[in-house]
């Protein structure tokens, strides 16, 4: 399944990126430029000390990686004119050390076609033989994988927000897990025929299927990029599950109020675990997880004929 997007809103990106700075650079030694009076002169965060100056930008998501880096190529060109424009200022800011680097800070770099923009904005901007800039000035993109694995954690436990985008499973990929899959499948079908009748059974649990693997892949997500909050969120989903297997479905006995009970329980106790996780991740999560106890354990309709 194609890696999942987190999609950032501006503000909560730049937090996150001014974390990652500080952590690079000594909380002491990165600055902030607000944009809301007379604009930001291209630059966000810069470092005196070391000569560097930082944009943030992310795209908004989810798009294509051809959309992405087009709009990434054209952010560049765009602020970077604003530094020839603003040359003056800039050169006071940075005490009149002449800045040696240019970054965007993006969440996603996934196109060699962004790094040959920066080798030509590279080669433009020394042509243009600014005076607030090095002789070796160079542009260049970095995304959270530049930055320590520790950084990121620390980072991603400050955003107000996450949300993460991934595509459904593919025809194939649905396929390949259901060939390997036939006692989970037998399980959902015996289980969910109580619940829409032998004749729509089999649409029921292909749907089942389809959101067991998404919720995963969404869970894989987190694990890689938010290892705390993944930590955070199946440990909601285990204690519901014991409690499930311990106590048994809660409400009424039908089988699509035990549907209905459980996934509200489970959204809930996610979001109240995880509050940063969007409501969206947290109803696709809590959908596969309880699809998952419906081909596994502990979720059935016991009463129901």
């Amino acid at each position: 399944m194609t890696s999942a997007v987190q999609v950032w809103n501006p503000d909560d990106w730049e937090l996150f990126s001014l974390s990652l700075l500080q952590h690079r650079h000594g909380t002491l030694n990165v600055h902030k430029i607000p944009a809301a009076h007379q604009g930001d002169y291209g630059i966000d965060y810069y470092c005196a000390k070391e000569a560097v100056a930082y944009q943030c930008y992310a795209v908004e998501e989810p798009v294509d990686i051809s959309t992405r880096a087009e709009r990434q190529k054209k952010k560049i060109t765009t602020d970077l004119r604003k530094i020839i424009t603003n040359s003056v200022e800039i050169a006071k800011l940075f005490l009149g050390v002449p800045i040696k680097h240019w970054v965007l800070l993006a969440p996603n770099h996934d196109s060699k076609e962004v790094n040959l923009h920066c080798s030509k904005k590279t080669r433009d901007m020394r042509d243009a033989k600014c005076p607030a800039l090095d002789a070796t000035f160079e542009v260049g993109i970095h995304d959270p994988s530049s930055f320590p694995k520790d950084a990121v954690a620390v980072g991603m436990s400050t955003v107000s927000s996450i949300k993460l985008s991934i595509p459904t499973p593919s025809q194939q990929e649905l396929d390949t897990w259901v060939a390997g899959s036939s006692n989970l499948l037998a399980n959902a079908t015996h289980k969910l025929s109580k619940r829409t009748g032998t004749d729509r059974v089999h649409e029921a649990v292909a749907e089942a299927a389809k959101s067991f693997l998404h919720g995963h892949a969404l869970l894989d997500a987190l694990r890689n990029g938010s290892p705390d909050l993944h930590e955070r969120v199946m440990s909601a989903i285990n204690s519901r599950a014991r409690r499930l297997q311990f106590a048994g479905p809660q409400g009424e006995q039908t089988p699509g109020a035990i549907l209905n009970t459980e996934l509200d329980s489970l959204i809930s106790a996610m979001r109240t675990a995880a509050p940063n996780l969007s409501e969206e991740n947290a109803e696709q999560i809590a959908y596969g997880s309880i699809c998952e106890w419906i081909m596994r354990c502990p979720l059935d309709f016991p009463n129901a004929q």
